[in-house]
Formats: structure tokens, C-alpha cells, sequence
């Protein structure tokens, strides 16, 4: 009889160990796009002002998402078709991310070069979106979105700036 407890404590621990230890996936999409809104405020940023974390992953070694299977699709054909939205980008991507932990930043970058920064998921009490994001139009200009926010698993989260915007959404998988 001991020793079926014993092996029952055991079993326990090495369960418990798994659980701290497992990474659950996740699907995180999101677009960005400029808009061309009046705005009174005055921007004077002219260098980059990201603050990288120590390591980035590049989206393009993560595993991507099939268009058919992108969530923000119907919002990425609203904003194409809006003279006033110029969608910059439309990223989707599988990432692990541990129960309480952060996950590794993604960078983010389009092909014009004009958005750059990070994403990243942060999971405790509850699940953190993180951005650091800048937005270039022209040389010396920048804007930036540097933004953590409480998020909720399938629903769209919309991080705004006059300059340009992100439409996001994370997906337990």
C-alpha cells in the first residue's frame, strides 16, 4: 500500500512537471495598414525608437497559416477596398507559448520596408498582446505603435494611431 502511494505522488509530480513544462500553440494574425486621417497632433520622430528584445524570431521560420484559414480575412477586403486604408501588410503565424510565460518576439516587416517592429504574447493571470511597431512613409519619419494590451482568445483587437493601425486577433490552437 506505501509503496502504490508512493508511486501515486511520483506520478503526480512528473504530471505536474508536464503541465508547467507544456507549450500550448497558438494562431496570431494581424494587418496593418496606414490610414490618412486629420490629426492636429505633432509627430517628431525621425529615428527608430523600437526597443528590441534580446532575441527576435523572423515570422518566415514560424509555421505559416493558409489564406483560406486567416480569421481577419474579411476585415483585410473591407480595409482594401477603402480609399482612405492603405493595408501595408497581412501576417499570419503558429507560435508556441508556455502557461505563464512570454513568447518569443516575431518580427514584423513589409516588403516596402515601411513597417518594422515586434509582436509578442505574454500569458499569466491573463493573455497580453505586446507591439512595437513603427510605421516609415518617408525617410526620417517615423511612427510608432508601442502598445500592451489585455486581450481575450478570438476576437479582434484594433490598436489605433492617426498615422496607421493594426487589426489583430490570437487564436488557441
Amino acid at each position: 500500500m506505501l509503496q502504490l502511494m508512493r508511486l501515486s505522488v511520483v506520478f503526480g509530480l512528473f504530471l505536474s512537471v508536464f503541465q508547467v513544462c507544456a507549450e500550448d500553440n497558438f494562431q496570431v494574425e494581424l494587418i496593418v495598414f496606414s490610414q490618412d486621417m486629420p490629426s492636429t497632433e505633432l509627430f517628431d520622430q525621425t529615428q527608430t525608437r523600437i526597443q528590441w528584445p534580446d532575441a527576435v524570431l523572423d515570422v518566415d521560420v514560424l509555421a505559416s497559416v493558409a489564406d483560406n484559414a486567416k480569421m481577419l480575412k474579411p476585415v483585410y477586403d473591407k480595409l482594401a477596398v477603402q480609399l482612405s486604408y492603405n493595408v501595408l501588410m497581412h501576417a499570419a503565424w503558429q507560435q508556441p507559448v508556455t502557461p505563464n510565460g512570454t513568447g518569443e518576439a516575431v518580427r514584423i516587416r513589409d516588403v516596402s520596408g515601411e513597417v518594422n517592429g515586434f509582436v509578442r504574447i505574454q500569458r499569466g493571470e491573463y493573455l497580453e498582446l505586446i507591439l512595437d511597431l513603427e510605421y516609415q512613409p518617408l525617410p526620417n519619419q517615423f511612427y510608432r505603435l508601442n502598445e500592451v494590451r489585455r486581450i481575450k482568445f478570438n476576437e479582434q483587437h484594433y490598436f489605433d494611431h492617426p498615422k496607421f493601425g493594426v487589426v489583430a486577433i490570437v487564436k488557441p490552437l
